[in-house]
Protein backbone atom coordinates (compact mmCIF):
# COMPACT_ATOMS: atom_id res chain seq x y z
CA UNK A 1 0.00 0.00 0.00
CA UNK A 2 1.39 3.22 -0.81
CA UNK A 3 1.62 5.71 2.39
CA UNK A 4 0.73 8.99 0.17
CA UNK A 5 -1.30 9.82 -2.67
CA UNK A 6 -1.69 13.54 -3.89
CA UNK A 7 -4.83 14.46 -5.63
CA UNK A 8 -3.48 16.70 -8.44
CA UNK A 9 -4.62 17.45 -12.09
CA UNK A 10 -0.96 19.32 -12.82
CA UNK A 11 2.09 17.33 -11.49
CA UNK A 12 4.28 20.91 -12.30
CA UNK A 13 2.94 23.18 -9.57
CA UNK A 14 5.35 24.73 -7.03
CA UNK A 15 3.75 22.80 -4.41
CA UNK A 16 4.45 19.09 -5.82
CA UNK A 17 7.81 20.11 -6.92
CA UNK A 18 8.50 20.96 -3.26
CA UNK A 19 6.81 18.18 -1.67
CA UNK A 20 9.06 15.48 -4.14
CA UNK A 21 12.21 17.91 -2.80
CA UNK A 22 11.17 16.84 0.64
CA UNK A 23 10.13 13.09 0.04
CA UNK A 24 11.60 11.75 -2.80
CA UNK A 25 10.35 10.39 -6.45
CA UNK A 26 7.98 7.97 -4.44
CA UNK A 27 5.27 10.68 -4.66
CA UNK A 28 2.01 8.69 -6.36
CA UNK A 29 0.28 11.63 -8.41
CA UNK A 30 -3.39 10.61 -9.12
CA UNK A 31 -5.52 12.83 -11.77
CA UNK A 32 -9.01 12.44 -11.01
CA UNK A 33 -9.81 13.49 -14.89
CA UNK A 34 -6.84 11.03 -16.40
CA UNK A 35 -6.29 8.07 -14.35
CA UNK A 36 -8.44 5.44 -13.85
CA UNK A 37 -7.85 3.84 -10.75
CA UNK A 38 -7.15 4.88 -7.38
CA UNK A 39 -4.24 3.93 -5.94
CA UNK A 40 -4.74 2.67 -2.50
CA UNK A 41 -3.16 4.45 0.04
CA UNK A 42 -2.74 5.38 3.57
CA UNK A 43 -3.47 9.10 3.05
CA UNK A 44 -4.19 11.15 0.41
CA UNK A 45 -3.63 15.05 -0.03
CA UNK A 46 -6.16 16.85 -2.20
CA UNK A 47 -4.67 19.04 -4.15
CA UNK A 48 -7.32 20.02 -6.76
CA UNK A 49 -9.88 22.58 -6.89
CA UNK A 50 -13.23 22.89 -9.19
CA UNK A 51 -11.29 26.06 -11.74
CA UNK A 52 -11.57 22.79 -14.28
CA UNK A 53 -15.44 22.84 -14.39
CA UNK A 54 -15.39 19.12 -12.78
CA UNK A 55 -16.81 17.80 -9.66
CA UNK A 56 -15.40 14.14 -10.75
CA UNK A 57 -12.59 14.50 -7.72
CA UNK A 58 -14.99 15.11 -5.04
CA UNK A 59 -16.88 11.50 -6.33
CA UNK A 60 -13.96 10.06 -6.26
CA UNK A 61 -13.00 11.32 -2.65
CA UNK A 62 -16.26 10.96 -1.15
CA UNK A 63 -16.31 6.99 -1.41
CA UNK A 64 -13.05 7.09 0.72
CA UNK A 65 -12.89 6.81 4.33
CA UNK A 66 -12.57 10.11 5.84
CA UNK A 67 -9.27 9.54 7.76
CA UNK A 68 -7.72 9.49 4.54
CA UNK A 69 -7.85 12.35 3.21
CA UNK A 70 -5.87 15.90 3.63
CA UNK A 71 -7.90 18.44 3.88
CA UNK A 72 -10.91 16.56 5.44
CA UNK A 73 -13.81 16.03 2.41
CA UNK A 74 -16.74 18.47 4.12
CA UNK A 75 -14.02 21.45 4.34
CA UNK A 76 -12.94 20.82 0.69
CA UNK A 77 -16.29 20.94 -0.46
CA UNK A 78 -17.39 23.81 1.34
CA UNK A 79 -14.61 26.18 0.89
CA UNK A 80 -14.55 24.72 -2.91
CA UNK A 81 -16.91 27.91 -3.96
CA UNK A 82 -16.82 31.48 -2.54
CA UNK A 83 -20.47 31.08 -3.32
CA UNK A 84 -20.74 28.61 -0.39
CA UNK A 85 -18.30 30.43 1.74
CA UNK A 86 -19.92 33.34 1.81
CA UNK A 87 -23.35 31.82 3.08
CA UNK A 88 -21.18 30.08 5.73
CA UNK A 89 -19.98 32.88 6.71
CA UNK A 90 -22.71 34.62 7.59
CA UNK A 91 -24.44 31.78 8.45
CA UNK A 92 -21.81 31.92 11.44
CA UNK A 93 -21.47 35.59 12.20
CA UNK A 94 -18.35 35.73 10.07
CA UNK A 95 -17.71 39.88 9.12
CA UNK A 96 -17.71 40.08 5.33
CA UNK A 97 -17.93 42.94 2.75
CA UNK A 98 -21.10 43.17 1.54
CA UNK A 99 -21.96 41.08 -1.38
CA UNK A 100 -24.85 39.70 -3.96
CA UNK A 101 -24.43 36.56 -6.05
CA UNK A 102 -24.84 37.41 -9.90
CA UNK A 103 -26.12 33.97 -10.77
CA UNK A 104 -29.74 34.51 -12.02
CA UNK A 105 -30.15 37.59 -10.52
CA UNK A 106 -32.25 40.92 -11.70
CA UNK A 107 -30.58 43.83 -12.95
CA UNK A 108 -32.25 45.92 -10.71
CA UNK A 109 -31.25 44.13 -7.74
CA UNK A 110 -26.99 45.10 -8.93
CA UNK A 111 -27.97 48.64 -9.87
CA UNK A 112 -29.25 49.20 -6.26
CA UNK A 113 -26.26 47.50 -4.78
CA UNK A 114 -24.06 49.78 -7.00
CA UNK A 115 -25.93 52.66 -5.15
CA UNK A 116 -25.08 51.87 -2.03
CA UNK A 117 -21.04 50.18 -3.21
CA UNK A 118 -20.30 53.05 -6.36
CA UNK A 119 -17.33 50.66 -6.76
CA UNK A 120 -17.40 46.95 -6.39
CA UNK A 121 -15.06 44.11 -7.26
CA UNK A 122 -16.28 41.20 -9.16
CA UNK A 123 -14.78 37.75 -8.25
CA UNK A 124 -15.37 34.41 -10.07
CA UNK A 125 -17.19 31.88 -7.26
CA UNK A 126 -14.55 29.08 -8.19
CA UNK A 127 -11.19 30.30 -8.96
CA UNK A 128 -7.93 30.42 -8.08
CA UNK A 129 -4.88 33.03 -8.51
CA UNK A 130 -6.95 36.17 -9.06
CA UNK A 131 -7.71 35.28 -12.27
CA UNK A 132 -11.18 37.10 -13.44
CA UNK A 133 -10.85 39.72 -10.19
CA UNK A 134 -11.75 42.99 -11.44
CA UNK A 135 -12.85 46.14 -10.05
CA UNK A 136 -15.69 47.91 -11.82
CA UNK A 137 -18.46 51.01 -11.37
CA UNK A 138 -21.88 50.63 -12.63
CA UNK A 139 -21.39 51.70 -15.82
CA UNK A 140 -18.33 49.34 -16.59
CA UNK A 141 -20.31 46.67 -15.23
CA UNK A 142 -23.10 46.91 -17.42
CA UNK A 143 -21.04 46.34 -20.27
CA UNK A 144 -19.54 43.69 -18.58
CA UNK A 145 -22.41 42.31 -18.15
CA UNK A 146 -23.72 42.09 -21.65
CA UNK A 147 -20.71 39.55 -22.26
CA UNK A 148 -21.65 37.26 -19.44
CA UNK A 149 -25.11 37.41 -18.60
CA UNK A 150 -27.03 34.36 -19.45
CA UNK A 151 -23.86 32.44 -20.38
CA UNK A 152 -21.33 32.73 -17.30
CA UNK A 153 -22.89 34.10 -14.72
CA UNK A 154 -21.21 32.29 -11.80
CA UNK A 155 -20.02 35.52 -10.08
CA UNK A 156 -19.80 37.24 -7.06
CA UNK A 157 -20.19 40.96 -6.42
CA UNK A 158 -18.93 42.62 -3.27
CA UNK A 159 -17.91 46.54 -2.23
CA UNK A 160 -14.58 47.83 -3.03
CA UNK A 161 -12.76 48.94 0.58
CA UNK A 162 -10.10 51.41 -0.51
CA UNK A 163 -7.12 51.66 1.51
CA UNK A 164 -7.85 48.26 3.60
CA UNK A 165 -4.78 45.78 4.56
CA UNK A 166 -5.14 42.57 3.08
CA UNK A 167 -3.80 39.73 5.38
CA UNK A 168 -2.97 36.42 4.53
CA UNK A 169 -3.13 34.33 7.49
CA UNK A 170 -1.40 30.69 6.24
CA UNK A 171 -1.72 28.28 9.14
CA UNK A 172 -1.01 24.70 9.95
CA UNK A 173 -2.64 22.68 12.79
CA UNK A 174 -0.37 22.63 15.56
CA UNK A 175 2.43 24.88 14.35
CA UNK A 176 2.75 28.69 14.62
CA UNK A 177 0.57 30.64 11.90
CA UNK A 178 2.82 32.73 8.76
CA UNK A 179 1.07 36.14 8.13
CA UNK A 180 1.76 37.91 5.24
CA UNK A 181 0.72 41.35 4.76
CA UNK A 182 -0.07 41.27 0.63
CA UNK A 183 -0.25 44.34 -1.98
CA UNK A 184 -1.44 44.35 -5.52
CA UNK A 185 -0.15 47.09 -8.02
CA UNK A 186 -3.55 47.43 -9.32
CA UNK A 187 -5.21 47.47 -5.51
CA UNK A 188 -7.43 44.61 -6.33
CA UNK A 189 -6.10 40.93 -6.44
CA UNK A 190 -2.75 40.85 -4.72
CA UNK A 191 -2.28 37.43 -5.69
CA UNK A 192 1.45 36.38 -6.26
CA UNK A 193 1.03 35.45 -9.90
CA UNK A 194 -0.55 38.81 -10.40
CA UNK A 195 2.34 40.83 -9.73
CA UNK A 196 1.41 41.00 -6.06
CA UNK A 197 3.70 41.85 -3.55
CA UNK A 198 4.01 41.11 0.34
CA UNK A 199 5.96 40.94 3.33
CA UNK A 200 5.86 39.40 6.68
CA UNK A 201 3.35 40.58 9.01
CA UNK A 202 1.06 39.88 12.09
CA UNK A 203 -2.25 39.79 13.04
CA UNK A 204 -3.33 42.21 15.29
CA UNK A 205 -3.68 40.18 18.49
CA UNK A 206 -7.43 41.37 19.16
CA UNK A 207 -8.45 39.27 16.08
CA UNK A 208 -6.56 36.25 16.90
CA UNK A 209 -10.33 34.45 18.94
CA UNK A 210 -12.02 35.32 15.71
CA UNK A 211 -9.63 33.38 13.36
CA UNK A 212 -9.30 30.54 15.80
CA UNK A 213 -13.07 30.51 15.38
CA UNK A 214 -12.59 30.38 12.04
CA UNK A 215 -10.11 27.64 11.61
CA UNK A 216 -11.91 25.55 14.45
CA UNK A 217 -15.33 26.26 12.57
CA UNK A 218 -13.53 24.90 9.37
CA UNK A 219 -12.28 21.69 10.22
CA UNK A 220 -9.23 22.18 8.13
CA UNK A 221 -6.11 20.81 9.13
CA UNK A 222 -3.92 23.81 7.43
CA UNK A 223 -5.17 26.49 4.84
CA UNK A 224 -4.99 30.29 4.47
CA UNK A 225 -7.62 32.83 5.78
CA UNK A 226 -7.16 35.96 3.47
CA UNK A 227 -9.16 38.94 5.08
CA UNK A 228 -9.11 43.02 4.68
CA UNK A 229 -8.30 45.13 7.66
CA UNK A 230 -10.75 48.11 7.03
CA UNK A 231 -9.35 50.47 9.74
CA UNK A 232 -9.06 47.98 12.29
CA UNK A 233 -11.99 46.29 11.76
CA UNK A 234 -11.93 42.23 9.91
CA UNK A 235 -13.50 41.19 7.12
CA UNK A 236 -12.82 38.07 5.89
CA UNK A 237 -12.40 37.59 2.46
CA UNK A 238 -11.81 33.97 1.46
CA UNK A 239 -10.94 30.77 3.01
CA UNK A 240 -8.56 28.63 0.86
CA UNK A 241 -8.56 24.90 1.51
CA UNK A 242 -5.40 24.13 -0.99
CA UNK A 243 -3.48 27.11 -0.37
CA UNK A 244 -0.38 27.83 -2.40
CA UNK A 245 3.13 28.05 -0.57
CA UNK A 246 5.36 29.56 -3.07
CA UNK A 247 4.84 33.00 -1.84
CA UNK A 248 4.92 32.03 1.82
CA UNK A 249 8.54 29.91 1.17
CA UNK A 250 9.72 33.02 -0.81
CA UNK A 251 9.27 36.12 1.74
CA UNK A 252 9.50 33.91 4.81
CA UNK A 253 12.56 31.93 3.68
CA UNK A 254 11.35 29.17 5.98
CA UNK A 255 10.97 25.50 4.53
CA UNK A 256 6.79 25.61 4.49
CA UNK A 257 6.48 22.10 3.39
CA UNK A 258 8.54 20.89 5.84
CA UNK A 259 6.39 22.24 8.25
CA UNK A 260 3.51 20.69 6.32
CA UNK A 261 4.87 17.11 5.97
CA UNK A 262 5.94 16.85 10.29
CA UNK A 263 2.43 18.09 11.56
CA UNK A 264 1.22 15.33 13.18
CA UNK A 265 -1.82 14.86 10.34
CA UNK A 266 1.08 13.83 7.64
CA UNK A 267 4.06 12.52 9.80
CA UNK A 268 1.73 9.63 10.65
CA UNK A 269 1.93 8.48 6.61
CA UNK A 270 5.29 9.55 5.61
Amino acid sequence: MNKLVVVAKNSETHFIKRLTEEVGESVLIFNPWADLVLPDSQKYLVRTTGVYGSDLDLLILKTLTPDKIINPFPSLQLFRSKLTQYYWFEDHQFPVPAWISLKGVDVLTVEKFFRLYPTAVVKPSIGQGGWGVEGLNWEKFKSWWKKKQGRDEDYILQNFIPDATELRYFFIQGEAPIVLERKSKSGIAANFKKQGQAELSKLPIELQPLVDRLITKSGLYYGAIDLLLDRGNPQILEVNAVPGIEQLESVSGQNVMGRLLSAKFFCQAL
